[in-house]
């Protein structure tokens, strides 16, 4: 059971909490969305989750927004396969450490391409990239 809510913001809403990680969500695809949600929420329950997303596609309309929020982030998540050319390069245009690309079927040639750059991080889907930092926790 959580202790404290999880902040769902979309443009042109903004929360900056006082504490707890924020994180971005580009994806059109609600699904990819909650899946994220419900990663934080497993590790975090005791702490307040602020999750940013465009609540749709990434478009003119928002991409403002959406450069301001991931410059807030903690990390970032890009579903390559359900995001426009406009949403991938405000991607791009931030912080690597701190973006995590999942890609698992349609964006096959773009994730070739980002893995020839050794800052970015590219998981198959969210499960994968969770085992990866749940093994990173443990060792720690």
């Amino acid at each position: 059971m959580r202790e404290n809510p999880i902040y769902t913001v979309t443009p042109p809403d903004m929360i900056l909490p006082d504490n707890g990680p924020i994180i971005t969500v580009l994806s059109s695809n609600e699904e990819f969305v909650h899946d994220i949600e419900a990663l934080y929420e497993n590790l975090f329950k005791t702490v307040t989750i602020t999750l940013c997303h465009p609540g749709g596609k990434v478009d003119d309309k928002n991409c403002a927004w959406i450069i301001s929020m991931m410059r807030f982030s903690d990390t970032v998540y890009v579903d390559l396969d359900n995001l426009t050319e406009l949403g991938l390069v405000c991607a791009m245009s931030q912080n690597l450490n701190k973006t995590i690309f999942i890609v698992d079927k349609t964006r096959k040639s773009v994730a070739k391409l980002l893995n020839t750059m050794p800052d970015y991080h590219l998981y198959k889907n969210i499960e994968e990239y969770a085992d990866i930092m749940l093994d990173s926790f443990e060792t720690v």
